[in-house]
């Protein structure tokens, strides 16, 4: 870049700063849609599945006819009698029922209800910071995470409303083992009228090397009933994408980048609009379609990075205001998505300046210095 034409660049957004100014906030905002969004969604995969590693079994067990892995609701169900079927296998040190059931209030929560003794059998004591577990297996009590104490203001000997009934938080554990709030399963049985069933079985093996011999083994003796190791569990948590989340991101990325566009597309023919007669006496030297059309990229290109420099700026503080009001919240920026919306930035203004610069080639140099 020659020094005249790096001058006239800045002389340019020097003395258009408002316009300068719209444009990188437009495209700030374009990094913010990305990388909050991208953020937001593969944070609360990796959470649930970090938290499904967390259990320590080594076997899942869900009904054949269960939903997608991203909706958990507990409609689809097991009788609690096939726990003493998988106990009678002898690779099969433990055996743990779970009853589920999920809840849009606020957000998207899912209750465990567990037997506490045969789960911390197969998933390990839980962590307590405050309080104790249920006081029998009927209790209308809860336990809960610390994040989720701390993101709905909650402490022991206050109480949660589920289905018109009040349940007493009386413990409080630390997070990372599976869900957030636990209830007594037979409290939750009755609860939805789910007597004797369970939505999932969790399997401690004696021996890890024994997985897949008793994988076989539960597949071929328990009918309807879908076996996964617990390690590929985990990862198709990490990376199976149902469409519609996929449809929602694309539809996310497609408005961020006719944002930034359209910001792009408006900044810049607004300039040539303001500049006709200045371009008119660059043509007259015997500047090229070329030259101007550099010339206009380039202060785009500029003002792009200007404007992802302060994207990423307010992500990271958007970052840390989302995890200061929402604990349970995580949010999970990949260096992949960081290059990924450097691209698509510097896309979305190369396209937006296409029209007005191939526009600026076309002006006649005598009109043009005519132009008032």
């Amino acid at each position: 870049m020659t020094s005249t034409k790096l001058s006239v660049i800045i002389s340019n957004v020097v003395n258009r700063p408002v316009r300068a100014l719209i444009t990188v906030l437009a495209i700030s905002l374009e990094v913010l849609m990305i990388l909050l969004v991208i953020g937001i969604s593969h944070g609360i995969i990796q959470d649930n599945a970090d938290r499904q590693e967390g259990l320590g079994a080594d076997i899942i067990i869900q009904p054949a006819n269960a939903p997608p892995i991203f909706f958990t609701t507990g409609s689809a169900v097991l009788p609690e009698t096939v726990g003493q079927d998988l106990l009678g296998i002898s690779s099969v040190q433990g055996v743990t029922p779970i009853l589920f059931h999920a809840q849009m209030r606020g957000s998207w929560l899912t209750y465990y209800g567990i037997d506490f003794s045969s789960f911390t059998e197969v998933a390990g004591q839980l962590n307590f910071v405050e309080g104790q577990t249920f006081s029998s297996a009927t209790a209308k009590e809860v336990i809960i995470d610390d994040l989720h104490a701390k993101s709905q203001n909650l402490g022991i000997g206050e109480f949660i409303e589920l289905k018109g009934e009040r349940f007493k938080i009386v413990g409080i554990f630390r997070n990372g083992i599976g869900g957030r709030v636990y209830l007594p399963i037979q409290s939750l049985q009755l609860l939805m009228d789910r007597i004797g069933k369970a939505s999932t079985f969790l399997v401690k093996v004696n021996n890890p090397e024994q997985i897949n011999k008793t994988i076989g083994h539960i597949t071929g003796s328990i009918e309807n009933v879908r076996v996964t190791a617990m390690d590929d569990w985990v990862t198709l948590l990490r990376n199976e994408r149902p469409k519609a989340y996929q449809a929602f991101l694309n539809a996310v990325i497609g408005v961020a980048i006719a944002v930034g566009s359209f910001a792009c597309f408006l900044s810049v023919y607004t300039t040539i609009t303001q500049r006709t007669r200045e371009i008119g006496i660059f043509k007259s030297l015997g500047a090229s379609k070329t030259y101007i059309v550099n010339l206009v990229l380039i202060e785009v290109l500029i003002l792009c990075v200007i404007g992802l420099i302060s994207g990423f700026i307010l992500t990271f503080f958007g970052q840390l205001i989302i995890q200061s009001l929402y604990p349970t919240q995580h949010l999970v920026i990949s260096v992949t998505w960081i290059y990924r919306t450097i691209l698509l930035v510097l896309l979305s203004g190369s396209l937006g300046v296409f029209y007005p610069a191939i526009q600026a080639t076309r002006k006649d140099p005598v009109q043009a210095l005519a132009h008032d």
